[in-house]
C-alpha cells in the first residue's frame, strides 16, 4: 500500500477506480504547492491556483475512471501535465480579453461610435454565412475549442476537416469583407 511512508501510485490509481474520493483530499494536499509553483512562475497569481488544482484533480479523477486507463508515467508527472495544460489554457484566454480590453481603452473615445459600426458589420457578415461555418468559427474563435472538440459537436470525420472547412469559412469571411467594404469603413 505504501512505498516508504508514502502512498504508491498503483494505490491511488486502485483507490480512485474503487470510488474512494478520499483519495481526492490527499490528491490535493500533495500536489497543490507544486502546481502552485508552476503556476506562479508561469505568470500567474494565487487567485488562480485553488480553480486549477481542483479542476487538475477532477480531470485525473475522470481520466483514471475510463475504461482504457493506464498510467504510464509517474503519477506526479502525468498530474503536472494536466495543471501544465490547464494553466496555459487559462492563461490564453486571461490574456486575449486583456490585450483587447487594453487595445481598446487605448484607442476609444467615449465620442467614439464606429466600433459599433464595426461590430454591426462584421455580426451582418457572419449571419449571411452557412450555419456550419457560422457555429464552427463561434466553437474556435469565441469558445476556443480545438479542433478535435469541433469535429466532434459538428460530426465532421476528423480534425483535417475541422482545418479545411475552417480556412474556406475563413477564407469566405475574408472574400465577403473585401467585395463589400473599403478601409475606410472600419477605420
Amino acid at each position: 500500500m505504501s512505498v516508504f511512508g508514502k502512498i504508491s501510485d498503483e494505490y491511488i490509481v486502485e483507490q480512485i477506480k474503487s470510488g474512494d474520493e478520499k483519495i481526492l483530499l490527499h490528491l490535493y494536499k500533495e500536489y497543490h504547492s507544486l502546481i502552485r509553483s508552476f503556476i506562479l512562475k508561469n505568470g500567474g497569481i494565487n487567485d488562480n491556483i485553488d480553480d486549477i488544482v481542483q479542476d487538475t484533480i477532477i480531470s485525473f479523477w475522470i481520466n483514471v475512471q475510463k475504461p482504457t486507463f493506464l498510467l504510464q508515467a509517474k503519477l506526479s508527472t502525468y498530474i503536472i501535465a494536466i495543471a501544465k495544460n490547464k494553466w496555459f489554457k487559462e492563461f490564453k484566454k486571461r490574456n486575449k480579453f486583456r490585450r483587447v480590453d487594453a487595445t481598446h481603452s487605448r484607442t476609444m473615445k467615449a465620442s467614439d461610435t464606429s466600433i459599433n459600426m464595426d461590430h454591426a458589420i462584421i455580426i451582418k457578415i457572419v449571419q449571411e454565412m452557412d450555419e456550419t461555418c457560422r457555429r464552427l468559427l463561434a466553437y474556435f474563435y469565441f469558445d476556443g475549442l480545438n479542433n478535435k472538440s469541433i469535429a466532434e459537436k459538428l460530426n465532421f470525420a476528423n480534425t483535417n476537416t475541422v482545418k479545411s472547412k475552417k480556412y474556406q469559412c475563413f477564407k469566405k469571411l475574408q472574400a465577403t469583407v473585401l467585395e463589400q467594404y473599403q478601409k475606410g469603413d472600419f477605420i
